[in-house]
């Protein structure tokens, strides 16, 4: 067992220097040990993803969510990969069940906006970055975005506001006085979350067990892999 889950190690090192054949070649030859996991799945659909092989990617996440049918994590990256295979109406659908698996996680909310409002469903978007927003009234992203959607919908004076709540919550980043024509929208970043999540160091003496179930909760809940895979779209496909 302890072979198999070095082929998994080994396989997510390939991914993060960019080789991500070799990282599915890996994750299948871990898959057809141990076809039980979650993760595997999750991690080789992301790496389909990248190479834009969406079908595969659609395919390992769908068997990953049959397995782990709980994550409103996994519903939203396959809805972003059912987006990007230009399949909109199910994407949404996708989007819709995350919302409705964690309806209190602002994040949900943005994620579903951010896509809305490349799709051009401005309303939609507005009202759910004002639903993140009602949730997490200190998130400049969401407040940023929200600008910028209020902004093309002609509502330029409240698109102000939001710009300016923006640059008092995280200066650095918005802090700039760019003209409403030089802003851009931000990818969501999800909050770290209220409930104690498995730290770094106690997921070192999880992987010292015979498989990594006890590690997929802090994978799919992990704002660098969120952060990650999120960034990837937004400089890929919207040209951020």
């Amino acid at each position: 067992m302890e072979d198999i889950n070095i082929l998994l190690e080994t396989a997510s090192s390939y991914c993060q220097k960019g080789d991500f054949k070799q990282g599915i070649h890996l994750y299948s030859q871990y898959i057809t040990q141990n076809n039980q996991n979650p993760m595997a799945y999750y991690q080789r659909g992301k790496a389909y993803f990248k190479i834009k092989d969406y079908q595969a990617a659609q395919s390992d996440m769908s068997k990953a969510i049959k397995l782990k049918p709980d994550s409103a994590e996994l519903y939203a990256e396959r809805g972003l990969i059912y987006y990007m295979a230009k399949q909109q109406e199910t994407a949404m659908k996708d989007f819709n069940t995350a919302v409705e698996m964690e309806p209190e996680n602002p994040f949900r909310y943005a994620s579903r906006a951010f896509i809305k409002d490349h799709l051009n469903d401005l309303e939609g978007a507005k009202k759910d970055y004002q639903k993140a927003l009602e949730l997490d009234p200190e998130d400049a992203i969401s407040h940023n975005n929200l600008g910028l959607v209020l902004g093309k919908m002609g509502n330029h004076k409240k698109a102000e506001k939001h710009y300016e709540d923006a640059e008092k919550l995280d200066p650095k980043n918005f802090g700039m006085k760019k003209s409403s024509n030089e802003k851009a929208d931000v990818t969501p970043q999800p909050k770290p979350e209220p409930a104690p999540l498995p730290s770094i160091k106690s997921d070192q003496k999880e992987k010292t067990k015979p498989n990594f179930g006890n590690t997929v909760k802090a994978l799919l809940t992990s704002s660098d892999e969120r952060k990650e895979f999120w960034d990837f779209v937004k400089g890929k496909v919207f040209g951020g």
